[in-house]
């Protein structure tokens, strides 16, 4: 058995390593970045941490015949830090990070590259962000 000493030690030493966990990479254990993959559904809900990356994964849409129109989020919240094509063009990966707590949606649009069309609601994520 733990001599009595040594218990009240390994209690506030595990409760320091969990408290940490938010700050440690995720190699060790720490909070993870989440990577979303868009396909199928328009709608999606995702939760991050403050200060950790939220990619978004999706089509391309100009394989469709279609261009992006624009990206609409809360810049208090989150932070675009990229636009990455992959896969040969074919897809692309939005770069967010979580700047503080609190929830927002990201909108990202396409619309026909041709005059007067309107802009169409592609993908929607709502994000919480927390501590």
């Amino acid at each position: 058995m733990f001599p009595k000493r040594l218990a009240p030690i390994l209690a506030i030493l595990a409760l320091v390593s969990c408290a940490a966990c938010a700050h440690i990479p995720r190699l060790l254990g720490g909070t993870p970045n989440e990577e979303l993959t868009l396909d199928g559904e328009q709608r999606h809900e995702v939760t991050i941490n403050v200060n950790r990356t939220l990619i978004l994964d999706l089509r391309d849409p100009r394989g469709s015949g279609y261009a992006f129109s624009g990206t609409a989020f809360d810049p208090t919240l989150l932070r675009l830090d990229g636009l990455e094509p992959t896969k040969g063009g074919k897809r692309v990966r939005y770069l967010f990070t979580g700047l503080a707590q609190g929830e927002c949606d990201i909108i990202i649009k396409i619309r026909k590259p041709e005059p007067n069309y309107p802009a169409d609601v592609y993908k929607l994520v709502h994000v919480t962000i927390e501590k």
